[in-house]
C-alpha cells in the first residue's frame, strides 16, 4: 500500500492495515520527498511528515490487535535500550526493499534494506518480544556483541520475521544472536508457530547461533533464508535447538561458506538439545563442503529429504546426520 503525502506524492510502500500507521524518524531531522523535517515524540506520527523520534514512543501509541503499523524511515535508528514489543498484533517494518519472492538463493546483496536498527545497549537486544501476533519485517538489524537482534519471550506465540538481514559481527562471541527463543520460566513454557522466512544471516566470527531455540518452540518454521560464514574462523552451528521442540521445520535454506574447506560451519543445524523422533525436519536445502549439515543425539530424530552437500566435484544429496 502506497503513503500519499500532504504534498500529494505516492511515497513508500506499507503493508495494508485496517489500523493505523505510525512513522518514526532515524534521526533529530529527515529527508522526504525532497523536504527536510524535524523528528519528535511531541507529533502523532500519522504521516511521514509529522514522525516520531523513537520506535518505543510509537508502541505506547499502538492499539492491541487493532492492525497497527510501525514503519521506520529509510536511514539507521540508534537505539541505547532493548525495546520491548508488549502489543498484540502489531507489524514493525522498514520500506520494503528489493528481496527475492520466492526462495532466497541469495548472497548479502540480494535484500537491500533501507532501514537499519543499530543496537549500542552494553547487553541486551534490539527488540524483545513478549506479545502474540508480531510481525518484524524489512529491517537490518545489527546486534552489538553478546546481545541479539529479537528474542521472543515464551508467551510471544507466532511471531512472523520475514525480509530482514542480520550482521552478527566479526567478534568471536558465541553469546551473540540474530533471533533467540531463550529458555522461559512460569506458566508460558513454550512458543508456538513462529515462522522465519526470507531472512538474511551473516556472521564474520564464531558467533552464536543465528538462530537459537533454548527454550522450546513448537511449530517453529524456518523457510527461504541464508545463512553465510564470511570470516576466517569456523562457525559452531548456524541454527540451533536445546529443547525438546515438535514439529521445527527447515526448509529451501542455503548455507554458505567461504571457498576454502578449512572455513566452515561446524554443525549447520545442529538439534543435539531434542531427542523427539522426527521432531526436526529438513528439506530442499544447500550445505557447504567440508561443513557437517546435521547435528543430532540420535539419527531418527531429523527427517531429511532433498537435501544438498556440495563438494568440489559437483555435490550431492545428503540425509546423514
Amino acid at each position: 500500500m502506497g503513503y500519499i503525502t500532504k504534498y500529494g506524492g505516492f511515497w513508500g510502500m506499507v503493508p495494508q492495515t485496517s489500523g493505523n500507521v505510525y512513522w518514526v524518524s532515524p534521526g533529530a531531522t529527515y529527508t522526504v520527498e525532497g523536504r527536510t523535517y524535524s523528528a519528535s515524540d511531541n507529533h502523532d506520527g500519522l504521516s511521514p511528515e509529522r514522525a516520531l523520534r523513537t520506535v518505543d514512543y510509537a508502541i505506547g501509541l499502538t492499539t492491541a490487535n487493532a492492525g497497527d503499523v510501525i514503519v521506520l524511515l529509510p536511514g539507521s535508528h540508534s537505539v541505547s535500550a532493548t525495546i520491548t514489543v508488549d502489543v498484540a498484533g502489531l507489524t514493525i517494518t522498514g520500506i520494503p526493499g528489493n528481496a527475492p519472492t520466492e526462495k532466497s538463493r541469495m548472497s548479502s546483496g540480494a535484500i537491500r534494506n533501507r532501514s537499519r536498527i543499530d543496537s549500542t545497549e552494553t547487553a541486551g537486544m534490539i527488540f524483545t518480544v513478549t506479545a502474540v501476533d508480531t510481525e518484524i519485517a524489512w529491517l537490518h538489524l545489527a546486534p552489538i556483541t553478546a546481545g541479539a537482534g529479537i528474542s521472543f519471550s515464551n508467551a510471544a506465540d507466532r511471531g512472523y520475521v520475514h525480509d530482514c538481514t542480520f550482521n552478527l559481527g566479526a567478534t568471536t562471541e558465541t553469546a551473540t544472536f540474530g533471533i533467540t527463543f531463550p529458555l522461559g520460566t512460569g506458566t508460558a513454557t513454550h512458543n508456538d508457530d513462529t515462522l522465519i522466512s526470507n531472512c538474511y544471516f551473516q556472521a564474520g566470527a564464531n558467533v552464536g547461533p543465528a538462530i537459537r531455540a533454548a527454550g522450546t518452540c513448537d511449530g517453529l518454521t524456518i523457510q527461504s533464508s541464508t545463512f553465510e560464514l564470511i570470516g576466517a574462523a569456523a562457525w559452531d552451528a548456524a541454527i540451533e535447538t536445546t529443547q525438546i521442540n515438535l514439529g521445527t521445520h527447515v526448509r529451501d535454506c542455503d548455507f554458505f561458506t567461504p571457498t576454502s574447506v578449512t572455513t566452515v560451519m561446524t554443525d549447520c543445524i545442529d538439534t543435539t538439545g531434542g531427542t523427539t523422533d522426527g521432531s526436526c525436519q529438513v528439506y530442499r536445502c544447500y550445505f557447504p563442503e567440508g561443513s557437517d549439515a546435521f547435528e543430532a543425539t540420535a539419527t531418527i530424530d531429523i527427517t531429511a529429504c532433498e537435501n544438498y552437500l556440495s563438494t568440489a566435484t559437483g555435490g550431492a544429496l545428503t540425509g546423514s546426520v
